[in-house]
């Protein structure tokens, strides 16, 4: 008999609340990986950004 085996990556994010969602893209910073659905991997995204945004704008001003 042929199997196939198929792995469901999900959302690290998502588990944490008790949900389920498909893991789409993964984050790594240091040693630490997490796996994020795209809402996730989104909001991730945009905070980096606010965050090195307003470190430029501050180094600037300064």
């Amino acid at each position: 008999m042929a199997r196939k085996m198929i792995e469901q990556i999900t959302c690290d994010a998502c588990t944490a609340k008790g949900e389920t969602a498909e893991g789409v893209t993964e984050l790594t910073i240091g040693s630490d990986s997490y796996d994020l659905c795209q809402e996730h991997a989104d909001r991730f995204a945009a905070h980096f950004a606010e965050l090195f945004t307003t470190n430029t704008a501050e180094a600037v001003a300064a």
